[in-house]
């Protein structure tokens, strides 16, 4: 129950003329004034209220004032209660002494001086407030110290020198060490060296500072290593200096081992992730590599030209999701690094449009571009814009009926680029626009529409808009959705470098290479031994590495297309034992389903000369066999 502060004070008198006396002279305190006109009526109102102080006749009939007080006493609900007598008659010392054995603290003879029974009455009044607040204070001091013997944090006090004043029941389990043995000790007297030294650092720079620090404290005990997040403030005196510290250690081992347990679990998705990529691209390489050799043999039959050509966009779709989940991971992990230069975005939105077109043609969708006249510019990743915006006309293309539209507008806002992709598709709704961006977040579609795609384009493409310093947004309704991306400009425009009129004339590409292809997947390098064979080149194939090293011994190939992923011996042994006891010009270039920036850079530190992800562009890596020298060196 609140209290306000006042003092109720009750007054007992069967004269209703002195009860009237008694308020006129009190009602400046500011308190509640109580009348009783008699002691019955008294007890009924103790009953209900608490009294401060009472005010009492001593000759009342029924029940006298001595009674009274005697019945006040005896219950231990009114130990604070002052009780004050006002009497003409038992003013005799006798009747003084019997009134202080009753429970009187005070004597006021009748008729009363008005200035002297006020004083009188303030004084109790303010001895009995100042008592309910000094036991308000020790309960919530009480329930304080409950708290803090009953949590399961450590808790301790320390004057400025660093000796402890008080530590909680907690601590001296931790520690295995009582208040009263620990009680103005130093830190070096108690505890291990390495222990103490890392509590006194730490308080030192608390009081040095003059604030409260979060810290990370280790405690090595019988049971191991513990961990606490601790809390230290300083305890400040009234002009504002530190004189101790009071510390809140709380124990977050448990946490320590959840978050070990969740980095593991992260680092084995990793791990998962890679071998899957792996996995995947390994049976692709020799379907594009014969799908290759398909398109310079086939015969000009319809239907097989239309089934070459939907393996080859279904191979296209497969290593699109396999390089998505993929950035996904990367990018969650900070390992995606941008290659920044100045790029104009007109370029980003044509290479968008054609990676997107053979979506888009295949639903017979119109598209429709609004570009400026002028190019704008940004500091960006070419490869990583283009791949945003292939995502949302991507998404534009699958999210609406056959026959729909796309439009994709350019244009500069202040000192921003936007990048506006709109669609007349089936819209999302409004409670889904929040999470749209979310990782596997996809749009319900009309029954009986396939739900193609992993739900992780537009998650990919926030976060590589967010890497370039940009934003993207959406908004939709039932006439469609838009998407908006927005990244900073150049200032100007870059300077662009002409390539200088006594520059290196490139060489004709060679043929008739010898070239050496190691994969232990027998469909992938045969086919790709096949495909550079077709070209004009002596290949030879080995399925392991040791076999590739005596026919690299044997036949001195100038170009080694080399898989990493090998059983027993691997491919960056293998580069390794080549550079070593090999052909010092040879071309090696890694030809492997991992493709993480620590697998190039593994590839890097082995001596290969380049890194190629499977299934690769066949187109790009005959460029690459046949730009190489027969005879220079190539590394």
């Amino acid at each position: 129950m609140n209290w306000n502060g006042r003092v109720n004070i009750l007054m007992v008198d069967d004269q209703p003329a002195k009860l009237l006396t008694y308020e006129a002279i009190l009602g400046d305190l500011g308190e509640n004034l109580i009348q009783a006109k008699s002691a019955r009526e008294a007890l009924e109102w103790l009953l209900r209220e608490e009294i401060g102080v009472l005010l009492t006749d001593v000759s009342m009939p029924d029940l006298d004032g001595f009674e009274l007080a005697k019945l006040i006493r005896d219950h231990p609900r009114y130990r604070r209660t002052s009780i004050i007598f006002c009497s003409a008659i038992h003013m005799s010392d006798r009747d003084r002494l019997k009134g202080y054995q009753c429970g009187a603290v005070d004597y006021v003879s009748v008729p009363v001086i008005p200035e002297i029974l006020r004083a009188k009455v303030s004084v109790f009044a303010d001895l009995y407030r100042k008592t309910r607040q000094l036991e308000t204070v020790n309960q919530e001091l009480e329930q304080r110290v409950s708290i803090l013997q009953s949590t399961s944090a450590v808790v301790y006090v320390t004057d400025a020198t660093g000796r402890f004043g008080h530590v909680n029941r907690r601590f001296e389990e931790v520690f295995g060490i009582t208040l009263d043995a620990i009680r103005g000790k130093a830190a070096l007297d108690i505890f291990p060296r390495e222990l103490a030294e890392a509590f006194e650092v730490n308080n030192r720079q608390v009081l040095a500072e003059n604030r409260s620090i979060e810290f990370e404290e280790t405690v090595i005990g019988a049971s191991g290593p513990r961990h606490y997040a601790s809390i230290k403030a300083p305890i400040r005196d009234a002009a504002g200096v530190p004189q101790g510290i009071v510390a809140v250690s709380a124990d977050i081992t448990d946490r320590k081992r959840l978050e070990e347990a969740l980095k593991d679990a992260d680092r084995r998705k990793d791990d998962f992730l890679a071998i899957l990529a792996h996995e995947l691209r390994n049976p692709l390489a020799p379907i594009r590599n014969v799908l290759q050799i398909m398109r310079m043999k086939m015969p000009q039959d319809p239907e097989l030209l239309w089934a070459r050509d939907v393996i080859g966009r279904q191979v296209d779709q497969l290593t699109r999701l396999v390089d998505d989940l993929l950035d996904v991971s990367r990018i969650s992990r900070g390992k995606i690094k941008l290659q920044i230069s100045p790029v104009d975005l007109a370029t980003v939105i044509a290479g968008s449009v054609e990676t997107s077109r053979p979506v888009i043609d295949a639903r017979l969708h119109r598209l429709s571009l609004q570009l400026p006249e002028r190019p704008i510019w940004v500091q960006g990743d070419l490869v990583r814009l283009t791949q945003v915006i292939a995502n949302l006309l991507n998404n534009a293309a699958k999210y609406q009926d056959v026959g729909g539209s796309i439009g994709v507008s350019l244009a500069r806002e202040m000192n921003e680029a936007v990048i506006r992709v709109k669609d007349k598709g089936v819209g999302i709704e409004a409670e889904l626009l929040p999470a749209v961006f979310d990782m596997f977040a996809q749009v319900e579609r009309s029954p009986g529409v396939s739900q193609d795609g992993l739900g992780i384009g537009l998650s990919l493409a926030r976060n590589l808009v967010e890497m370039h310093g940009g934003t993207i947004q959406v908004t939709s309704g039932a006439e469609g959705s838009e998407f908006t991306v927005r990244i900073p400009c150049m200032s100007g425009e870059p300077r662009v470098k002409r390539p200088s009129p006594d520059g290196e004339v490139p060489h004709p590409a060679p043929q008739g290479l010898r070239v050496l292809v190691v994969d232990d997947n027998t469909d992938a390098a045969e086919s790709l031994a096949t495909l550079l064979q077709q070209a004009g080149n002596q290949v030879s194939v080995a399925h392991d590495g040791p076999t590739a090293l005596t026919i690299a011994r044997r036949e001195r190939p100038r170009v080694v297309l080399l898989d990493i992923g090998m059983p027993g011996m691997d491919g960056y042994e293998v580069c390794r034992e080549l550079r070593r006891d090999g052909p010092e010009d040879a071309l090696i270039v890694a030809l492997t389903g991992f493709g993480q920036e620590e697998d190039k850079q593994r590839s890097r530190e082995a001596g290969f000369d380049g890194h190629l992800v499977k299934p690769g562009d066949p187109n790009e890596l005959m460029k690459l066999v046949n730009g190489t020298p027969k005879s220079s060196s190539a590394r």
